[in-house]
């Protein structure tokens, strides 16, 4: 009867792994082909990640080996290490950021266009030629780097591993995974689930391909980011305000978990973490605050009007501009406006989460309903952002949440339909087809604890 059990659950867990290996594999041979539509790319994450959604209902303790868990993400990502970007081109900034600090310059202070034209001194001139091409493909080449100094730091080691080159970025980033895994084997046990719910992250379709095959840095959140939570969890403040503080030194996002991480024991205590955070953020401010502030600085031009693949801030932002105009005298931008109150709303409802934590096993999930209320309430909802909430659910699996990685390869239609021009039909209407499922089952999920 056991063994009857055990091959009832191993079967589809099976099934689901061959499924996500040869997603990689597909994707891949498919990546040679510079003309493939993106809708095709999207369509096979999505029907990928549809099968990894069933993964939660298979994963039993014992029945799932972690050899196995472990060894199909690196199988996946390994594959990926072949493959040619789809779509993605912002490793090009990463070379390039990689490149001025080998050189010594601050890649806060000059935007790749102004280097290509010879606006400013001869080493970014010099650095121009070096790079081999890499600066005229960079996006937004007209804006200086966004990407905070510990970000900078993996660039320039992977610069070391293979100068302008994808592979270093690749190595870094699935060395980062590998760690941030490490990690969150670790919060498990401290939760007293299974390890084996670590492949909730580590095999998803999506995430494996934006952070290998397209090489986004969102995957040097992870170790940081998780550090965090198990060193709140077992009681260790100041160290994970350390950790918060190199999280922050990735994307700047995760200081909104400080009062979830680090309000906590006695005054002295938390004050002190506090204190540790501040510095810690303060010295990775230095280089973009020596860099530059104006409309040319990449930080600058994200935080005040970056918009792409969202549901929510548009809903408000619209309606706070139908309220503008009902009111006549009403001068405030609606999209700044909007911008200030989801910061507002994000910190007190950490404030108030932080606050109420009375048992440690309840830090993650305190995390993760901050970080996927950023993500939904955010301008920009990319779909490597999904690394914001996913490690979360390896611990607390929402249902809806889980949705999320199936519907967000959505996003790649939206090359196809900029391209035909139909992209304000996709901001505004398909757009909805990645958010509005999301949405429903969050609030049937929600509606249906309370009646019980």
């Amino acid at each position: 009867m056991q063994m009857s059990s055990v091959k009832t659950v191993i079967h589809p867990v099976w099934a689901i792994s061959l499924v996500v290996i040869g997603t990689s594999i597909l994707l891949t041979f498919l990546s040679r082909d510079p003309d493939l539509p993106a809708w095709i790319t999207g369509a096979i994450l999505g029907v990928a990640c549809a099968a990894w959604f069933c993964l939660p209902s298979k994963i039993k303790s014992n029945h799932l080996p972690l050899s196995l868990v472990l060894g199909v993400g690196l199988i996946v990502r390994l594959i990926y290490f072949s493959s040619d970007p789809i779509r993605e081109i912002d490793y090009y900034r990463y070379l390039w950021d990689a490149g001025a600090v080998q050189a010594g310059l601050n890649p806060f202070a000059v935007a790749p266009t102004e280097a290509i034209l010879g606006l400013v001194d001869k080493n970014w001139q010099t650095l121009v030629v070096e790079s081999g091409g890499v600066a005229e493909r960079i996006n937004y080449g007209h804006l200086a780097t966004i990407y905070p100094p510990v970000a900078q730091a993996a660039f320039w080691i992977a610069h070391q591993i293979d100068p302008w080159g994808l592979t270093g970025l690749r190595v870094v980033f699935l060395l980062a995974e590998l760690a941030g895994v490490g990690l969150l084997i670790l919060l498990l046990k401290e939760l007293g689930r299974s390890p084996s719910w670590v492949a909730i992250y580590w095999w998803n379709p999506l995430v494996a391909k934006e952070l290998i095959n397209s090489a986004h840095m969102d995957a040097l959140l992870l170790p940081a980011l998780v550090g965090a939570v198990v060193l709140a969890m077992r009681s260790r403040p100041i160290l994970s305000a350390l950790a918060l503080g190199l999280a922050v030194g990735v994307k700047i996002w995760p200081l909104v978990l400080a009062p979830i991480l680090i309000w906590q024991g006695r005054m002295r205590v938390w004050m002190s973490a506090g204190i540790m955070l501040f510095l810690i953020t303060l010295l990775m401010a230095i280089p973009i605050i020596l860099g530059r502030l104006d409309n040319q600085s990449g930080l600058v031009a994200y935080a005040g009007g970056w918009e792409r693949n969202h549901a929510l801030f548009g809903l408000i932002r619209d309606g706070l501009g139908w309220i503008a105009d009902e009111m006549g005298s009403y001068r405030a931008d609606p999209g700044r406006l909007t911008r200030l109150m989801i910061v507002v709303g994000l910190g007190l409802t950490a404030i108030s989460l932080g606050w109420r934590i009375r048992d440690k096993a309840a830090i993650p999930t305190a995390a993760l309903i901050v970080a996927s209320a950023l993500f939904l309430l955010s301008p920009t909802g990319y779909p490597w952002y999904y690394v914001w909430v996913l490690p979360f659910l390896c611990a607390v699996p929402v249902r809806g949440l889980l949705l999320l990685g199936v519907v967000l390869p959505f996003y790649y239609l939206r090359f196809d339909m900029d391209q035909w021009g139909y992209v304000d039909v996709f901001d505004q209407w398909i757009v909805w087809l990645e958010f509005g499922p999301v949405f429903a089952l969050l609030a049937f999920d929600f509606f249906a604890r309370r009646s019980r």
